[in-house]
């Protein structure tokens, strides 16, 4: 009944005028967008709508479930079939395939001869003195910042990569250094690494789904920006002279490939996460210099929701606004008009730190400019040159994120990687809390003022920085018992701490004090918990400590108090001889211990679940004793004991390692 109602509702009279209504706008016709919570519902709702002649083009985020459909533009309008798609079960975002029409956000016209002389004296971006009518210290201060880091490294040794998501870049230029794929091997046509892409030795191709980054001046152009080799000799110097670069072919004239390229980004990091660095990329912003003028950001949810997952990874997204002098607040722009809180959005200003005349602005929607006009940078073929729009500030922007992290200590690392999201966070306050205020960017940006990497530097080391002594916390404790433990929190960081504690839930069996403080630079507090166990049954107990204080990332220490009874297992009160084992469930080893034995050998045999041997202890008795042995495990889960002496079971039972 649902299909004939929806057939009859999609006459084809009304189509025919719908459709040439719809080719006014910016996205192809016949083509949606659609996310789904389960990949098994797409089948169902291909079937349910078969009379549309709706098919899957392709799958464009495997690790997201969204897929580009295709329909008969004679059945159904985009917009009705959105209609019709959004009531459906398993759901979670439907939208056009836009057409990027904008493209690159570089000016054209602006090339010029590259000189052939030293190439950084013309890089007035980094170090401003007044060359080419420029004003002294139009920059980032870049060669300040380069006294504390040049970039490349974190402090835990993890090798810094930005991605470049743009129409491909020259993976072979003497000036930039690449990313590989070193868990794959190239051309051979196997997932070697079964991260779901064949052959991503380079990079990912997000246009012909493969592999091979293609040859292209705008990337190489902005991959150089953020990140050429410095001090080497040769050409240019990028706001990092040592981080590797991840090409992302994407910035295509179809949503559906950047949506993909986003999400390679996004494997890429995670897969580094999980395999602990063995496999993927350390990957800590993304670059976008490219975008839809005047796109109204609620018809891109899709596209938005990438940025807020990449957020949850610790990926900043920088983004480059519209070349334009429109208020993006009033006319829109995607990406730089989007709410997420992960985008870092960019327009352009000159070498006398003025806005450019025909680059975007906006109160609420554009946070902060950064250098974009002759700005010099790689080019295709080892060739260099000049190139002007927001799509040359933003990699400025998309540099100094990596380069902030790399002057981050091992503290603010273990935090990062800890509460990523929060961590990416506070590197964007960073950012806009460290420009140079310009008058032409007050009132028509968010942060007022113009990228400064080294100030921005300067607030990461002198930031508050919060550590514990225990990532953790752990008792043990029989019936009706106290027990206290303490903290340790210390403040290594410049600024004073003003804290609180939050105890989850507020359990009766745990008591925390103090709940508040203020920590000076390099002080510590004692922190005292003490755990009671009146009135609780056997078994675990949990909660979390949140530390919180202004500007630093909240640390959650989680609290596990184990209550056990304390006269352990005994299937024989009463007989000799006794067998007790404690604690049981347990969480670093586990006490099985003899009363009232003969003389014989005695024997303890653990197994897992499978039936497999474990532990196996033998003892021979010589007259009456009292014995014990100790078992620990480094793998939870259930196992079973079997205790014997001389060959007969004294006891068996079950054993829980938490």
């Amino acid at each position: 009944m649902k299909k004939i109602f929806v057939l009859f509702l999609f006459l084809t009279t009304i189509i025919a005028f719908a459709n040439a209504q719809e080719n006014r706008n910016n996205y192809h016709d016949g083509q949606v967008l659609i996310q789904l919570k389960n990949a098994t519902d797409l089948n169902r709702i291909l079937a349910d709508y078969a009379a549309f002649d709706l098919h899957s083009v392709r799958t464009v985020s495997a690790r997201f479930n969204i897929y580009l459909l295709e329909f008969d533009i004679r059945a159904a309008t985009n917009r009705s079939m959105i209609g019709a798609l959004k009531k459906e079960h398993g759901v979670v975002n439907v939208q056009n395939n836009h057409i990027l029409d904008s493209g690159f956000r570089s000016l054209k016209g602006t090339d010029e001869t590259v000189p052939d002389d030293s190439l950084f004296n013309v890089q007035w971006a980094l170090k401003n003195y007044g060359q080419n009518g420029g004003v002294y210290d139009s920059d980032i201060d870049a060669t300040d910042a380069w006294d504390i880091t040049t970039g490349g490294l974190t402090a835990l040794g993890d090798t810094i990569v930005v991605a470049i998501v743009d129409g491909g870049s020259d993976i072979y230029h003497e000036d930039l250094s690449f990313w590989k794929n070193y868990a794959e091997i190239p051309n051979n046509g196997i997932d070697d690494d079964s991260n779901g892409y064949v052959d991503d030795y380079d990079g990912w191709n997000a246009y012909n789904h493969d592999g091979t980054i293609p040859f292209h001046n705008h990337g190489t152009h902005v991959g150089g920006i953020a990140a050429a080799n410095g001090n080497n000799g040769i050409g240019v110097s990028g706001v990092n002279w040592n981080t590797r670069i991840l090409p992302v072919a994407g910035s295509s004239t179809s949503e559906a490939t950047v949506v993909e390229a986003l999400t390679y980004v996004y494997v890429v990091r995670e897969t580094y996460d999980q395999t602990n660095g063995q496999q993927g990329a350390f990957v800590v912003a993304d670059n976008c210099s490219f975008g839809v003028d005047q796109g109204q950001p609620e018809d891109y949810p899709i596209w938005e929701a990438m940025y807020d997952s990449l957020g949850q990874l610790g990926v900043l997204s920088c983004a480059a606004t519209a070349n334009r002098a429109w208020d993006i607040d009033s006319v829109g722009d995607v990406p730089t008009a989007f709410e997420t809180d992960y985008m870092i959005s960019v327009t352009n200003t000159t070498n006398r730190d003025e806005l450019y005349g025909v680059a975007g602005y906006g109160d609420t929607t554009i946070d902060l400019g950064a250098p974009g006009k002759l700005i010099m940078s790689t080019r295709i073929s080892n060739t260099y040159g000049y190139s002007s729009g927001t799509s040359m500030s933003t990699p400025h922007v998309t540099g100094a994120v990596a380069l902030i992290l790399s002057a981050a200590d091992s503290a603010f690392m273990v935090n990062y990687k800890n509460n990523p999201a929060e961590a990416c966070l506070q590197i964007k306050d960073f950012i806009l809390d460290g420009v140079d205020t310009l008058p032409t960017l007050i009132g028509k940006t968010v942060s007022g003022g113009r990228l400064n990497v080294f100030n921005s530097i300067n607030l990461l080391l002198n930031a508050p920085n919060l550590s514990t002594d225990k990532d953790s916390i752990y008792v043990e404790l029989p019936f009706d018992a106290t027990l206290s433990e303490i903290l340790i929190i210390s403040n290594t960081g410049g600024d004073t701490i003003y804290y609180s504690i939050e105890v989850e839930d507020e359990p009766e069996w745990l008591s925390v004090s103090p709940l508040e403080g203020v920590l000076p630079s390099q002080e510590a507090d004692t922190i005292v918990l003490i755990f009671n166990s009146n009135d609780q049954d056997t078994g675990i107990y949990e909660t979390d400590l949140n530390i919180s204080a202004d500007n630093i990332i909240t640390r959650i220490i989680p609290v596990k108090m184990l209550v056990y009874n304390n006269v352990g297992i005994d299937d024989h009160p009463g007989k000799n001889p006794v067998v007790t084992v404690y604690p049981n469930p347990f969480h670093s080893f586990v006490n099985i211990n003899f009363e009232g034995l003969k003389k014989g050998n005695l024997s303890v045999e653990i197994f897992d679940q499978t039936g497999r041997l474990v532990y196996r202890q033998s003892m021979d008795l010589q007259h009456d004793k009292n014995s014990r042995f100790i078992w620990n495990s480094s793998q939870p889960g259930l196992y079973y004991f079997r205790v014997t002496l001389n060959g007969n079971v004294l006891k068996t039972g079950k054993l829980i390692k938490l």
